[in-house]
């Protein structure tokens, strides 16, 4: 058994644009960008985690760094890069190890 590339269609074995990452979700099907097939990915996370996880690396950090040194600026520029790299990791994770099948059923 053949291993599938991750992240790509399984009508047109093309690999799928990033900005679809925003629409993954368990059981979710929409189409491919590139030929229009209907494809569902097979038991990922939800990128719901992205902004869960972005929202707390940009206020946890902030949170601190206003407590320590009562700078509203700086405490929003570091909250906000942490904010920025966290949800650049979560979305390259969620684009290398997403893989799809092909909808059983697509209504649009």
């Amino acid at each position: 058994m053949e291993k599938k590339e991750s992240f790509t269609c399984p009508h047109c074995d093309k690999k799928l644009p990033f900005r679809v990452i925003l629409k993954v979700k368990n059981d979710h099907a929409f189409a491919c960008p590139r030929c229009g097939g209907a494809v569902v990915p097979q038991k990922t996370k939800s990128f719901t985690w992205g902004y869960v996880i972005g929202f707390l690396s940009f206020v946890v950090p902030e949170q601190i760094v206003f407590y320590l040194h009562e700078d509203i600026v700086m405490a929003f520029l570091i909250g906000f890069v942490h904010a920025l790299t966290a949800f650049g990791l979560v979305s390259l994770y969620l684009y290398f190890n997403t893989r799809f099948s092909k909808a059983i059923s697509f209504f649009i």
